[in-house]
This record gives C-alpha cells, structure tokens and sequence, in this order.
C-alpha cells in the first residue's frame, strides 16, 4: 500500500527590502577623520571570497563538505556534490553527469539527480570561459549557511548577454533551504526551468508554483523550503537577498568624489583638503549593484603647539589620522634647528612628548615632516613646525 503523498505550499507576499539589505552587505569602511596632508586609503569590502569549482558542461563535482549537519528528507549529511547545470545534492548522483535536459519532480528516472536541490536545473555552460561557480560557508555556529552560487552563468545555446545568477542557501539548525535568484532569463526558444527538491528514490518531490519544467524568467525572486514531517516541504515566496559572497573576478568597483570618477580599484588612496564624502558603487555578476559613502573629515590644520607639562592638556604633538589601518606607509619624522632627528614613527598613533632618548628638548621651534607612498607608488610629503613650551 503506498504512503499518501501530503504536499504543503503556502505562497506569502514578498515585501521587498532589498535596498536596505544591500546596503547593510556593502561597506567603504568607517568615516575618518585626518589632519590635512595625510594619506588615508579608503577600501570597499563585501561578504567572503567563495571558493571556485570548476566543471565540464554537464558535469557533477565533489564531494564537498557542508561545514556542518544538514538534515534532508529524514536524513544527516556532511558533504554535497554541485551539478553544472543549477543543482546540488548528498549523493554522488555519477549518473547524472552529461545530463542536460529539464525534468519535473517527482522524477525516478535513473539517470535523474536525486535526494537533490535544484536552484533552479536549466541547461547552463559554466565552463565556457572559466569559473562561475562557488561556495562556502559562512556564519558561526549554530547558525551557519552554506552558500552555492552561480555566477553570471552562460546558459546553453542563448545569446551571450543571457546569463543567469542564482543561489541555494542551507540553513544549520532548521534546516531550511532558499533559492534566492537574481537573474534566470527565458531564452528565444522557450527555455526550461526547474525549481524544486525531490528525495533519493526520486518518488517524492516538491515545486515552486510555475517552476516545474516550464519555461519562465525570474529577477530578484527568493524561496525557502522549510521541512513539515521528514518527507513534506511548506514552500514560501521570500525577500530577494543574496548572500553575501565574493564570485571570484566577476565584480567591480567604481569610486566617486561627487560626480568625479576617481578609480576602478577596490582601494583608492586619498589626501582630502577638505572635509570630503566619497561614494563606492559595487557591481556583482553583471548586473547585482551596491552603493554606499564613507565621509573623510579634515581638521583645518595640525597643531602648531604643546606643553609637555605632565597636566594632560596638550601634552603631546601628534598627526590626527584614524583609524589606523586605513594610512598607508606613514613616516613622521621631527627635527631640531640643526636638522638632527629627534623623533621618527610609522605609527600614526604614536604621539612625541617632547623627548629624545628619554631626555626632555629644549623649548624652541621644531619642524615636523610625514611622507608616505599612496597605492600607485607615489610619494608625498608634508611639513610645518611645532613650537615645544615648557612654562605655562
């Protein structure tokens, strides 16, 4: 007698939040503050580099370890396989190598995945001019995930602008699954598509609404899976959110002061004169894009006076640049009025209180100079004089 097979979809409206998300995952670091004539280099940062799989069209690589138990249809596993064309699964699945056609869950046919996740299964060519495909996991235990993602992915026999970017998320603990897509375009010829998980007998099998071998198209479109009993899924709409995952060198930066374009590298080297807002843009795969400022703030000018008096006001002279990892190859170095060096730091936290070797200097005019070298290999100097006084 055969089990009555219960299938549980539930559809929710998606309030998109997807500007505010985005922006939460890209950062160009902390607002600064400087005194005029330092160097601060300025780097945007997003999520964690993924690690590359590499693939024949068609094929089935692993395994790979999930980083940590993931229950699926009643069962633990520790490791997966990726499928080129869109899919994940807990078994070797050897049969499905060289499978390319789309298939509707349930499916026992043998050469089929099984106990699998498709993400979604369309006939995609991920190894026609490198990597596109990564994963990872990320997050701390217990609420880890481990992302897979395809990344501006060519899709068999579309044009070349038609590419698809997609991720399947697993949840530690809950055990939940997400498709979270960014783009799955329709080619010409009525492209197919399957979204969806089935178990290891291939006998039962849950859908996304629309998405079981039927041609569609999808941007900024999310889905979780959560488990009911062992062998039912409850399928939901969710908010688009890619998790945040470095794809190899399919992203670029671009840097902004106002309108100005400044530069297309990840880290950019800046000497504001003034107090200055500068915008980082972000473009991930081809078409997922960021946005975010960090502002410099410059004081008018570097103190041209202390008193090494031991009263805590004023005690000491310092160059005003924070946080400290973001000044490149600072050199302070500061003279008597015969030219020797009393005191040098690459430090930018390290203040002078007025000593050399230990011994107090005499009260007069001392010149100060900072160099450094920005990131294309540019050196730049500052200078002025400090007054030291020792009776107040």
């Amino acid at each position: 007698m055969k089990s009555r097979l219960i299938k549980l979809i539930l559809i929710i409206p998606c309030f998109c939040l997807y500007s505010l998300i985005c922006h939460a995952q890209f950062s160009a670091g902390p607002n600064d503050t400087i005194n005029q004539g330092v160097p601060v280099t300025l780097t945007a940062t997003y999520g964690e580099i993924g690690i590359p799989v590499t693939t024949d069209d068609d094929g089935v690589e692993g395994p790979f370890p999930i980083g940590f138990d993931f229950m699926f249809f009643g069962n633990i596993y520790h490791q997966f396989w990726i499928g080129a064309n869109g899919w994940i699964s807990f078994i070797p699945n050897v049969s499905s190598a060289g499978i390319r056609t789309v298939f509707a869950v349930p499916s026992s046919v043998l050469y089929n995945p099984k106990i699998c996740i498709l993400g979604p299964f369309v006939d995609l060519l991920p190894d026609a001019l490198g990597n596109y495909i990564y994963y990872l996991t990320i997050g701390e235990s217990p609420n880890r995930k481990l992302v897979v993602m395809w990344c501006q992915t060519p899709m068999f026999r579309c044009p070349t602008d038609l590419v698809a970017t997609f991720q399947i998320i697993l949840h530690e603990g809950i055990n939940t699954i997400e498709n979270q897509i960014f783009r799955k375009p329709q080619c010409p010829d009525n492209y197919k598509g399957t979204l969806g998980v089935q178990n290891e007998t291939g006998m039962i099998g849950f859908a996304v609404p629309g998405r079981n071998a039927t041609s569609w198209s999808a941007e900024k479109e999310g889905w979780q899976y959560n488990p009911i009993p062992v062998d039912s899924f409850a399928i939901s709409s969710v908010p688009f959110h890619l998790e945040p995952l470095v794809p190899g060198n399919k992203i670029s930066y671009s840097w902004y002061e106002g309108s100005s374009f400044i530069s297309n590298e990840q880290s950019i080297t800046v000497v504001p004169s003034q107090t200055t807002t500068y915008r980082a843009t972000m473009t991930l795969c081809l078409g997922e894009q960021f946005d975010t400022t960090v502002t410099v703030v410059v004081l008018p000018r570097i103190p041209n006076g202390f008193t090494p008096n031991g009263d805590g006001v004023n005690d000491e002279f310092r160059i005003v640049g924070l946080p400290v990892e973001n000044i490149t190859k600072y050199n302070l170095q500061i003279f008597n009025r015969w030219g020797q060096v009393v005191f040098t730091s690459t430090n930018i936290l390290e203040s002078w209180d007025g000593k050399m070797n230990g011994q107090q200097c005499p009260e007069g005019i001392y010149c100060w100079a900072i160099y450094y070298e920005d990131n294309k290999k540019a050196k730049v100097s500052n200078k002025g004089t400090v007054m030291l006084v020792r009776q107040i």
